[in-house]
C-alpha cells in the first residue's frame, strides 16, 4: 500500500461515519488538505462515537512546517469537556486559520466561543517562541474590546454547510501559504 493509498484509507475511514450531509461537506476539506501536503494521523485520544467504537478523529500536519492545520472527528455522541461547540452526530472541524483576515460567520463565532469559553483565561499570547506574538486571531467585540488568541490554537467551528467548503479551502491555502513562506524566509 502506498502513502498516498494509506491516507485515503484513513479519510475513507474518519468520513464513511459521518451521514450524508456531512460526508458532502467534509471529504472536499480533508482531500484538500492532502493535497496542500497535510498527511492525516490518527487520533488514538478520540472519543468513540455511536457507529465506530474507536472513534477516528484524524488531525492533519505538515512536517515541514511543523503544524498542524486541521483536526476533523466523525461525530460525537457526546462531546469531550474541551469542546465548546457541538451538534450530537455532526462531524467537528478544528481550524487554523489566522492568515485569512476575514471570513464568515461560523468562523467568527467559532472564534468568540473559543475566548469565552473559559472567560477569557486563554487568550493574548502564550509565549511559545513560535512567533513574536504576532502570528493569531484578533477578534473586535461590538463594544471595540479587542481579544488576541495565540495562532497555534485550532478553533472548533460549528457544523458547516455546503457553501462554507470553498471558503474553508481557501482559508486553508492562506494559512498553508503563510507557513511555507515563513518556511522559506528562515531558509534564506
Amino acid at each position: 500500500m502506498t502513502k498516498r493509498e494509506k491516507y485515503q484509507a484513513l479519510i475513507d475511514a474518519c468520513v464513511s461515519h459521518m451521514d450524508d450531509e456531512d460526508k458532502r461537506i467534509y471529504r472536499p476539506i480533508v482531500e484538500y488538505a492532502l493535497e496542500l501536503g497535510y498527511t492525516p494521523k490518527p487520533i488514538q485520544k478520540s472519543q468513540k462515537t455511536a457507529k465506530n467504537e474507536n472513534g477516528d478523529e484524524l488531525a492533519f500536519s505538515k512536517s515541514r512546517v511543523s503544524r498542524t492545520l486541521l483536526r476533523l472527528h466523525p461525530g460525537f455522541t457526546k462531546p469531550p469537556v474541551n469542546y465548546q461547540i457541538h451538534q450530537e452526530g455532526k462531524a467537528q472541524l478544528r481550524l487554523v486559520f489566522f492568515a485569512t483576515p476575514e471570513y464568515s460567520e461560523p468562523f467568527r463565532f467559532g472564534l468568540k466561543n473559543k475566548n469565552e469559553a473559559f472567560n477569557f483565561k486563554y487568550t493574548g499570547c502564550y509565549g511559545c517562541g513560535r512567533c513574536k506574538g504576532d502570528e493569531g486571531y484578533t477578534y473586535t467585540y461590538p463594544d471595540g474590546k479587542m481579544v488576541f488568541r495565540c495562532g497555534i490554537e485550532l478553533i472548533e467551528l460549528p457544523p458547516l454547510a455546503p457553501e462554507h467548503v470553498e471558503e474553508v479551502k481557501a482559508m486553508m491555502k492562506a494559512q498553508d501559504e503563510f507557513w511555507m513562506n515563513k518556511e522559506r524566509a528562515k531558509n534564506d
